[in-house]
């Protein structure tokens, strides 16, 4: 029987990374982003982050965008696991900024442009809501605070200070 050569049996060992064998790339991005892209999803520790995560994301970005009407109205996951809280097109729009983070700063040019793009979409074709929570300046926030399809929630009212009827305007009541 023939003896294997040491160079075969080392090369039977080296097995490609399982981030390199995931077979295609995103949409809209190079080659070389997506899988750079795929190595931070595979090595992420991130409960959101897992092998795919930004295409899912990306693809419901678009969906949602190509419904139709004017005004959109983003809907609310029905569900919180991972998979499923990308139902939310606020939540699949925070997946790419955070993968944007882990990347290094010469592949960030590519999905910055594209995350820029899918933040002015948002802005443009989805309604700000007036009572969200945080501050409207801040521009890292802006697209958490628009109006949801089917969340009702009235407008809190301010209560007026009540003055009470036994007290004189110039003094305290307690005082005689």
């Amino acid at each position: 029987m023939p003896r294997n050569r040491p160079g075969a049996l080392r090369a039977a060992q080296q097995r490609t990374p399982g981030w390199l064998r995931e077979p295609g790339r995103i949409r809209r991005l190079s080659p070389s982003t997506s899988a750079a892209i795929r190595h931070v999803e595979h090595e992420s520790g991130l409960y959101e982050i897992f092998p795919g995560v930004t295409a899912v994301a990306l693809g419901r970005c678009r969906s949602f965008f190509r419904l139709p009407g004017r005004t959109l109205y983003p809907g609310l996951a029905d569900r919180p696991c991972r998979g499923c809280s990308l139902d939310d097109v606020t939540h699949a729009r925070d997946v790419p900024a955070d993968i944007l983070a882990a990347l290094p700063p010469r592949l960030q040019t590519e999905p910055g442009r594209l995350i820029a793009r899918i933040d002015a979409e948002l802005l443009r074709r989805t309604l700000p809501d007036p009572r969200a929570p945080g501050c409207p300046w801040r521009r890292e926030a802006s697209w958490r605070m628009r109006l949801y399809d089917g969340v009702v929630d009235p407008p809190r009212r301010r209560r007026r200070q009540r003055v009470n009827p036994g007290s004189s305007a110039g003094g305290s009541p307690g005082r005689g």
